[in-house]
This record gives C-alpha cells, structure tokens and sequence, in this order.
C-alpha cells in the first residue's frame, strides 16, 4: 500500500562472503547501486515463449477459472504480517468479514512513484495503471486482474507501457484479504523495461498493504502489524493503523509505517557484492479504504521517505540516498 524503498525490498538473493571493494572500483559500485535500485527483478514475470498468444482473460463478472493466462508465472511472495489489536475501539464491534462480490469485477486504477536521489545521480519512476479485479468465481481467495494501457509521466517508459495492454495478474489472499502472493504475465509485446516497472510497482504496493485483525474492532480500533521485508536490504516493517470510520462495507484506516534494517548488508541489485548500511531511516503515512467486497483497496493514498548511508571498502567515501515511494488508489 525503493530504489527508492524498491531497492531495499527487491527480490531476495543469496548473500554470499563479502569482498571488498577497491578504490577504484567504487564509483563502479555507486553507478550500479543507482542503475539497478529502481529495477526488479523480472524472473518472477514468468512470461511465455515469444511464440505464445497473448495471455487470455476472463469476460465475466468473476472468474470460472483464476489462474486464466497465468500457468507459466512464478509466484512472487509477499511477506505476510503478524497483526496485533492494541484496541478495540468503540461499541459495536464486530469482525471485519470479507464477503467477495462475484456479481461485478472491480475496477480501480493504481499510481505509484518510486524516486532515489544520491550527489552522483537522481532517478524517478512513475506508473499508473488501470486494473479490473475479479474474484474467482468459486475459489474466492484468487483474485484475477487485467491490466488496462498503463502509462507514465516519464514519455520514454509510456511508450513500452503501451504494448503490456492485456497483461494478466494473479494474487493469492489470505484472511482478511492479505496479498500472498503475486503473479504477473505480461504481454508478449512487453518490453523488459515495461515488465520491471510493472512487477516493481504491484510488488511494493502489496509489501505496503494494510491488513486487517482478525479480532473484533469498532470506529477508533488500533492496531500494529510487523513483517520482514527480505531483499537488498532486510528490513522490519512496523504499521500502526487506526480505524477512522465504518460505512455499510468500506473501512477507512489511517496509518503510520516505518523501517528498520535488521542488519548492516546492503547486497547490490544484480550481483554478489555486499556493502555496509552505516545510517537508515523509512517512514511514511497516509489512509486507505477498504470494501470488504472487494479485493483490493478503493481509495486512499500513501507517502514513504527516508535516507541510507552506504559504505564500502573506503569509509571516506560513502553513499548518501534520498529514498521515496509513493502509492494512489482511485
């Protein structure tokens, strides 16, 4: 709900010993850090053979069968919280029950900007994407959607967004509709570039969902979840969330996030070299609003910032990051 925090939250890879860096190959170090901070891996995409037909999707008002287009994609999981009730809030509460609408799909389109900036370069990514969710028709805890023509405020990107027209996504729920998992195929048409932005988008989106307790809550109920971000950087995330209002099925949560790395290891998107986190800070805020009927939210809003240090084998010459990460639901 970067290479910015994407580069923190990038896919997990192998930590392996460290080596250090020379002097020389330091501003080598830098410039890849930047370049590959902003991109995702694209493995989990899954696409097709070249020769395959562009992904099928479902017409209906749910979907018979979830999994529709999306056999060859590799579940990219997302971390799940532990949810605590800190407070109930005020008489009456009551659980907080999904009851998924197969009469209708969803639609509901999904903007996010990701931004780093260092003293050697400054780089932003900015996506917005139309999406139809529909639950599967009887496997309710699969949600299927289809990607409308995503575009960017970067002219560059629009133009390789427009051919991922069509582009099928899959995410596994669990209680209270938490994201589990995510699937993305493409189009065949997609660009690499296109399929990063687009993975790198919805994966930080789901890393930064609100979830639900379990328990019951009334207007004013508080609670805190915490789960591990594993990636470049492994972090601890820390929401606190407020019920603010309570309206037939749409909750509207106020919230506060925060990072903290659980150790030093910076591992450099793309390869093996490590360096060392001297300094991190991440926090953000915003509200979202969730219809109980629905699988993803229908409004709401997000702001992330920070800042890291990162030091190599020279301690005089350390990376200094402005990090940043923003997320619109409308």
């Amino acid at each position: 709900m970067s290479s910015t925090p994407a580069s923190s939250r990038i896919a997990a890879r192998p930590i392996r010993r460290r080596r250090r860096l020379s002097r020389r190959s330091t501003a080598t170090v830098w410039a890849t850090v930047l370049t590959g901070a902003l991109a995702v891996s694209a493995c989990g995409s899954g696409a097709d053979s070249a020769e395959s037909s562009q992904p099928p999707t479902p017409t209906g008002a749910c979907a018979t069968d979830p999994g529709i287009g999306l056999t060859q994609a590799t579940p990219i999981p997302i971390p799940t919280a532990t949810v605590t009730l800190t407070s109930p809030g005020a008489a009456p509460t009551r659980i907080a029950t999904p009851a998924p609408d197969v009469g209708s799909a969803q639609q509901v389109t999904l903007s996010t900007t990701s931004s780093e900036v260092s003293t050697t370069a400054q780089t932003t990514q900015e996506v917005t994407t139309p999406l139809t969710a529909r639950f599967g028709c009887t496997a309710t805890s699969e949600l299927h959607l289809v990607l409308g023509t995503p575009t960017s405020s970067q002219p560059e990107l629009t133009d390789q967004l427009a051919k991922a027209k069509g582009s099928v996504a899959g995410i596994a729920l669990g209680p209270a509709l938490s994201p589990m998992s995510l699937r993305l195929r493409p189009t065949d048409a997609s660009s690499a570039p296109a399929r990063r932005a687009l993975e790198q988008s919805l994966v930080q989106t789901l890393q930064d969902s609100i979830v639900l307790p379990t328990d019951p809550i009334g207007v004013s109920a508080t609670w805190r979840s915490e789960r591990t971000v594993v990636g470049a950087a492994t972090v601890t995330q820390t929401i606190e969330a407020r019920l603010s209002a309570w309206d037939g099925n749409r909750l509207t949560i106020a919230f506060t996030a925060e990072e903290s790395p659980i150790n030093s290891v910076f591992t450099i998107p793309g390869g093996n070299t490590t360096l060392t986190i001297a300094r991190y800070s991440y926090s953000g805020s915003g509200e979202i609003v969730v219809d109980l009927t629905r699988g993803l939210p229908v409004g709401g809003h997000a702001d992330y910032s920070g800042a890291r240090e990162l030091v190599g084998a020279d301690p005089d010459q350390p990376l200094l990051q402005r990090i940043g990460f923003s997320v619109n639901w409308k």
